[in-house]
């Protein structure tokens, strides 16, 4: 049997793990916005890099003449001069563009060569030309967007940092098949997307608190219901024990007057009404119109038993002889009459 400290404690145990599954459903939820919130966020920015990435592959082409990558053949094959000139049209659109390299790449014998690229102030102390500079660890991606003619997106990450790259297949106006390319770091795309990430929770955290209040409030409410619940319930149970009592109480005195009235009932038995009788005789009427003797009406209507015997007077009226032996025992008495 369940008492009340157990039912009490089995309820209060309960109210803990409904409050613990709600934070945990709580904190799932706000990690499921979270991560919803970065990827989407993430999306968002990746669409706008790659759209600037392609917008500046495609533009590539402006920059240098129209029959640059008809004559770019061999390292030979272009002046100093014209790769000067294309050098720093190319390396100040990327600068002014915001990308890490802008350059174009020309496919001889299944290798890949620089045919304008971009060049910083670092590379340019390196190498004095970087025309038809062979790209030895070029991307299968880059590789696969040359043979399928499709563009392409890579990530990939160095010593220099992470970057997102784009390869879009161009044609000369001569039919040489050349790739246009652009890099640009998203290293700090992932530190934005991570202080996304973090404003989210942050967010999350902060409605949690105004709700806190209201929360406690809830709380105090309900402790104050539970606590006059709880005193309701004392004063009916104490009011119904009370009952049970006074109910036990008047059962026993009932029990016990039944008892009396049904023994009383069982030794006395009793005579009402109007009863004809002879003014005479003192003979008695029935209710079928017989006359009884008055100890045969008695007998049979009531419990009570006659003996008969015979008074000072009628000793002395009828027995005169007998009436001052006070020695001698008067005769003795007749049996009752039958029914």
């Amino acid at each position: 049997m369940t008492t009340p400290a157990h039912s009490k404690s089995r309820r209060s145990g309960s109210a803990l793990i409904l409050l613990v599954l709600c934070v945990l459903v709580y904190a799932l939820a706000v990690a499921g916005y979270a991560v919803w919130s970065y990827r989407e966020h993430k999306k968002t920015l990746m669409a706008e890099i790659d759209s600037g990435l392609l917008q500046a592959a495609r533009s590539l082409k402006y920059l240098v003449a129209d029959d640059f990558h008809d004559r770019a053949l061999d390292k030979d094959s272009i002046g100093k001069d014209e790769e000067l000139r294309n050098r720093k049209l190319v390396t100040e659109f990327g600068v002014e563009s915001g990308f890490k390299w802008v350059y174009t790449l020309a496919e001889k014998d299944g290798a890949f060569f620089f045919s304008a690229p971009s060049v910083t102030e670092e590379e340019a102390k390196e190498l004095d030309s970087w025309y038809f500079y062979p790209y030895e660890d070029v991307p299968e991606e880059f590789v696969a967007a040359f043979r399928e003619n499709r563009t392409v997106y890579v990530d990939y990450t160095d010593q220099w940092g992470t970057f997102r790259s784009v390869a879009v297949p161009e044609r000369s106006p001569g039919g040489r098949l050349y790739l246009a390319c652009a890099d640009r770091e998203i290293g700090e795309i992932d530190a934005l997307l991570w202080r996304n990430l973090l404003q989210s929770a942050a967010v999350a955290s902060f409605f949690l608190l105004a709700c806190l209040p209201f929360i406690l409030l809830l709380a105090h409410v309900y402790r104050a219901h539970t606590s006059d619940l709880k005193r309701l319930n004392a004063e009916l149970r104490a009011h119904k024990d009370n009952l049970e009592i006074q109910v036990q109480q008047r059962t026993a005195e009932l029990r016990q007057e039944t008892e009396r009235l049904q023994e009383a009932l069982a030794n006395v038995r009793t005579l009402s009404g109007l009863i004809p009788i002879c003014a005479h005789c003192k003979k008695i009427r029935d209710d079928k119109g017989y006359w009884n003797q008055l100890e045969i009406y008695i007998q049979k209507n009531s419990d009570a038993l006659f003996s008969h015997g015979l008074c000072p007077d009628c000793v002395q009226q009828l027995y005169p002889e007998f009436a001052n032996a006070d020695d001698v025992a008067p005769p003795p008495a007749a049996p009752p009459p039958s029914a």
